[in-house]
């Protein structure tokens, strides 16, 4: 399948893990256009928010032809297109978009914010924006952020949202961010200590003495840490998928993720349970749950987050999202 790949200069962990997993499939002929230089070996990350932990300075370079995109796409070289960050890249749609003809187009929508593209304050105020294609009727729209507040911005935030509450987003997907394969621990390691330095839930890293900013400069002493430690504290931050919980379960600790009894089921991160992750309200409540936990249900919570992992490798995701884009092609 010969791919072309939208990107932006700015890291964006949908659009980066898509775009790393695709890479992956040898089965594919994948384009990043403009060449997504942060994810490359070899490219300064210090920069990158996150300090450019798990997916930066991950790919190799290839020789790749991004040379004549326009009169390629008017040529339909490409089976898909994908627009990977859509909120960002709307000059993209603007020049492309109309030339797209009888091609496969699917958009990626990774932002914190639960409205569509086109249907929040910043195009409803802006008159250059009314006329913008409504993506989400003609392709299929994989959505991070996919909350009941969704569906009020879609319709204007003018309809109550309890008659909402069966309606579904025609081509709307969810879908959730994924960590490189090669970065998931081969086998469990041996665990010294309870929690790691960096504790992003400021009343934990208080109560336990821990710092709730970046501790580590490079990404082997934070994974080295996380490795050592049987779990990992991770919160709603400006959305509710973070990177942070999939590096917690890719290094072997179990996932303490406050409020997850809180996220909408429809939104990224998928399949976080109390069978896999302990969810939790606040110190007290954490702690008490950690203590009455036997060696045998720890076991059992760190492998099925292990196989949580697993299905969420960045591998499986591109495998995921052609599959779905293939069943909806026929």
């Amino acid at each position: 399948m010969n791919i072309l790949f939208f990107t932006t200069i700015p890291p964006d962990y949908l659009q980066d893990s898509i775009l790393i997993g695709l890479r992956q499939l040898s089965s594919n002929n994948l384009i990043d256009y403009p060449q997504k230089d942060c994810l490359y070996k070899n490219n300064s990350s210090e920069d990158i928010y996150g300090r450019g932990f798990t997916l930066y300075n991950y790919l190799s370079e290839i020789n790749v032809n991004r040379k004549n995109i326009k009169e390629r796409i008017i040529n339909k070289e490409f089976d898909l297109i994908i627009f990977s960050s859509i909120h960002r890249q709307i000059d993209l749609l603007k020049e492309y978009y109309p030339l797209i003809k009888k091609t496969k187009v699917v958009f990626l929508d990774g932002e914190d914010h639960p409205s569509l593209f086109g249907y929040n304050g910043r195009y409803w105020r802006n008159p250059k924006f009314w006329f913008l294609p409504k993506i989400h009727k003609r392709h299929l729209y994989f959505k991070r952020e996919f909350t009941p507040e969704t569906l009020k911005y879609r319709y204007y935030k003018i309809i109550p949202g309890f008659l909402l509450k069966h309606k579904f987003l025609k081509n709307g997907l969810p879908i959730s961010f994924a960590f490189p394969d090669s970065k998931i621990i081969k086998e469990f390691p041996i665990k010294e200590k309870l929690f790691p330095e960096h504790i992003v839930d400021i009343e934990i890293a208080k109560k336990l003495g821990k710092k709730d900013k970046y501790v580590f400069d490079n990404e082997e002493d934070y994974y080295s840490d996380l490795k050592k430690s049987k779990f990992g504290i991770t919160t709603i931050r400006a959305g509710w998928d973070a990177m942070r919980h999939y590096e917690i379960a890719a290094n072997g600790a179990v996932i303490c993720f406050k409020n997850l009894h809180l996220k909408p089921e429809t939104c990224a991160p998928h399949g976080l349970n109390n069978t896999n992750s302990i969810t939790y309200k606040n110190y007290g409540d954490l702690m008490k749950q950690i203590n009455n936990l036997s060696n045998d249900s720890y076991k059992k919570l760190q492998e099925n987050s292990y196989k949580w992992i697993l299905e969420n490798s960045t591998k499986n995701r591109a495998k995921q999202v052609i599959k779905i884009i293939d069943a909806n092609s026929k």
